[in-house]
């Protein structure tokens, strides 16, 4: 039996998942409004709390709200007893609770022996707000007083956008006519006039308080707020690090009645600004607003839908997994995460995926550079940036169709040049090509994928083996697409180039059974069998085969040598053995806990080039079993023991002995995006590619049926899986054989595919 089942299960009829005993940790729902030019990113917990972000269209990024200091409290009048809708932080312990996370919204439900409370939070996706509804039942015989506190601390710190933080100091005052209290960062460096934050309570407002120590006590702990001791709000604003709202409404509640309470958090320029926010909302608009966002993430999920078999995988990619890419948009700002969202975001939302990548392409050099991060900006070069530029555009061309994505023009960063997605591509091409060191390998840089391999004087010009090998997997596809267009001397250059670095990787990075990871300007090896730590790395050998510059045996040695000496009950180790001290010329990694992260730990991005790379050796085994240690609720690490979030992709699992199997962070991986594209497109075999869709899949000998529903270039597929043996024998579509593995391209209607293994 799942450990899932311990603490809750998905709802799949509803698209959620009910939490309803306390979990390992807090477990924590994202929600966000669209892509765009004021963008909210708002974790909660399965008590209420969390940060609220807000980063504007260059990047500028102010945090309005963060962890354990952002709760409901609700007071019975006449007893001072304090409760709470996620029954923490208060003291009173409910009789029944849970915790529903929805893509749209996130629902808390307490009960407790006079009262039930539910809190519905969502972020909606035309405001720069958070909104919190809370719902209050009076199950007692008797009337009931009742105060109802909403409470957060508002630190309003951020960074401006090229990265520089902006820090505290802040002031606050209660307006009562708006129902709430406004906060302001008057730090002179503050780049714009939105580092501003307010809570307003839309009804019964009774009093409000601006800071922290004027609602808790000296302690400071939100379990024991003055409330308790009947204290009601003063209407006091105030001055300091640790300015905060706590809004206080009043209502009478009759025996046996509800009664509703809606809350408003957000960023405004002004006083005026919240007012024409609270002009719009009333509780109907509100409801609507909610709505429409549930109607977005339905929409949405209904992209792609698996079977596979296992319920709780099955809801984590039919529920959540296209909310996951989504979000991960507006939290992240690094070009490479961005580019690898897009490539898979587009299964389900190609409008933001294409326009993303375009605005992310906007941030590239002319001479084929590409900084760390451009919103907010990072000038640090690591090598990997531009590769993923060949990366992404063909995912994105092969999913739609549309090969006008390579006219369109986009300008080059800090520069009068524009060139088309074309010319981007070429630019990279030939940086790359170029851009090599003593030993014929792209350089290295500041770091690559791996960002511990930071470079140290020690180490010298380094040169990464990972990257060369991702040029190749991006030359042959601009070879592919060069040959499509009819640009035959560009795939003869594409060509040639792929060759001779596939004869100097297999010449020099080939170490006997696997390849190193990085060669220092020394000569010196990282990742290679004669290193007492840090022998072998998981990437440079996915990326051999993805790359397909390991030709036939060496394929199979290197993935061998994957399971071999990197896989473990709970995942892959990105290396092995850790690195047990600092060694200048491996970097930061090798400072960081042995185990842990990228330091030997599992982390869990790189297992997902590692999935598709079993996929290209046809060892469905390897990718099921892939797929099953990452995906949350591996049975050899239950979420009892990573505190893994059912719902939700993580970055890693430790391998340290005080916190072994532990997950680090969820929603925020390119893991999601990697195990999306293993599943559909690999294992499931629903795969894009310019001439249609391509029916491969590379099943498990354990699964004997699987569906998929599969929205491509305007039509529906419905895909039956029938597993009898490795290969393809037949393929039905709509009862009728086809030639062939790649389905028709229809553009329209609902479709039955048959497939028979």
């Amino acid at each position: 039996m799942s450990s899932i089942s311990k603490y809750g299960k998905f709802i799949e009829e509803e698209s959620c998942f009910e939490l309803v005993n306390e979990p390992p940790r807090k477990w924590r729902n994202i929600h966000y409004n669209r892509i765009g030019d004021r963008e909210v990113y708002c974790e909660v917990s399965n008590i209420g709390d969390g940060p609220t972000r807000i980063r504007d269209e260059d990047g500028t990024t102010c945090n309005l709200t963060t962890w354990d200091s952002k709760f409901i409290y609700v007071r019975d009048d006449s007893t001072n007893k304090v409760y709470c809708p996620g029954g923490n932080p208060g003291i009173e312990i409910p009789v029944k609770k849970y915790c529903r996370y929805y893509p749209e919204k996130t629902v808390l439900y307490a009960k407790y022996r006079k009262i039930e409370l539910i809190q519905r939070v969502f972020v909606p996706s035309v405001l720069p707000v958070e909104i919190w509804t809370l719902y209050l039942r009076n199950i007692s015989r008797k009337k009931l007083k009742i105060s109802v506190f909403a409470y957060a601390l508002f630190p309003l710190d951020g960074c401006d956008k090229e990265g520089r933080y902006i820090g505290r100091d802040n002031y606050s005052e209660v307006i009562p006519e708006l129902g709430g209290v406004f906060i302001t960062n008057r730090n002179r460096f503050a780049p714009t006039n939105r580092f501003k934050g307010f809570m307003i309570a839309l009804k019964n407002f009774y009093a409000a308080d601006g800071y922290r120590d004027q609602f808790l006590r000296s302690e400071f702990a939100v379990g024991t707020p003055k409330i308790l001791f009947g204290y009601d709000c003063q209407n006091k604003g105030w001055y300091g690090p640790d300015c905060a709202a706590a809004v206080q409404t009043k209502i009478d509640i009759a025996a046996g009645s509800s009664r509703r309470i809606d809350y408003v958090i957000g960023q405004a320029a002004s006083i005026t600004e919240i007012r024409k926010i609270r002009n719009t909302l009333t509780e109907k608009k509100i409801d609507e607003l909610c709505a429409e966002q549930e109607k977005r993430e339905r929409i949405r999920s209904r992209s792609y839908t698996v079977r596979t078999g296992n319920k709780n995988y099955d809801a984590l990619i039919n529920i959540f997994v296209k909310k996951q890419l989504y979000s991960y948009l507006i939290n992240k700002s690094g070009f490479r995460d961005n580019l690898q969202v897009d490539a898979a975001l587009v299964m389900s939302d190609p409008d933001d995926a294409i326009n993303n990548f375009l605005r992310a392409l906007s941030s590239q050099y002319p001479d084929g550079r590409v900084p760390h991060s451009f919103r907010p900006l990072n000038r640090l070069q690591y090598s990997d940036k531009p590769a993923w530029i060949l990366f992404a555009v063909p995912a994105l061309i092969k999913e739609t169709g549309d090969f006008s994505l390579l006219e369109k023009v986009v300008p080059f960063f800090e520069s009068n040049e524009k060139g088309t997605v074309w010319e981007h591509m070429l630019r990279t091409m030939r940086y790359l090509a170029s851009d090599t060191g003593k030993h014929g390998f792209c350089r290295q840089h500041h770091a690559d994928w791996n960002d511990g391999l930071e470079a140290t004087k020690e180490a010298g010009d380094r040169e990464s083996i990972m990257v060369t090998q991702q040029l190749c997997y991006g030359l042959l596809e601009l070879q592919e697409i060069a040959s499509l267009l009819g640009e035959k001397s560009i795939a003869v250059e594409a060509s040639q180039i792929y060759q001779d670095f596939k004869a100097k990787l297999n010449k020099d990075a080939w170490d006997g059974k696997w390849y190193v990871r990085t060669i220092c300007e020394d000569g010196y090896r990282i990742g290679s069998s004669e290193n007492k730590e840090g022998k072998i790395f998981l990437n440079t050998q996915s990326w051999a085969v993805i790359s397909q510059t390991a030709d036939g045996e060496r394929a199979k040695i290197c993935m061998d040598s994957v399971k071999k000496y990197l896989e473990c009950e709970i995942g892959f180790r990105i290396c092995a053995p850790g690195f047990s001290k600092y060694d200048p010329r491996v970097g930061r990694m090798s400072n960081s806990m042995p185990g842990f992260a990228e330091n030997g730990g599992c982390y869990n991005h790189a297992a997902g080039f590692k999935g598709l790379a079993d996929c290209l050796l046809r060892r469905g085994n390897d990718a099921w079993r892939t797929f099953v240690k990452i995906a949350p609720d591996n049975p050899q690490n239950p979420v009892s023991q990573s505190a893994c979030e059912p719902f939700s992709f993580t970055n890693m699992y430790a391998l340290t002995k005080h916190c072994y199997g532990f997950a680090g962070y969820p929603w925020r991986t390119g893991t999601a995006a990697w195990f999306t594209i293993l599943l559909v497109e690999w294992i499931l075999g629903a795969r894009r590619s310019y001439s249609g869709l391509i029916i491969d899949p590379c099943l498990p000998e354990t699964m004997k049926k699987a569906e998929l529903i599969r929205k491509f270039r305007g039509a529906e597929y419905l895909i039956r899986i029938n597993n009898t043996g490795a290969k393809i024998k037949k393929i039905k579509l709509d009862g009728q054989f086809i030639r062939g593995n790649i389905l028709p391209d229809l553009r329209n209607g609902k479709h039955i595919v048959e497939v028979l293994l």
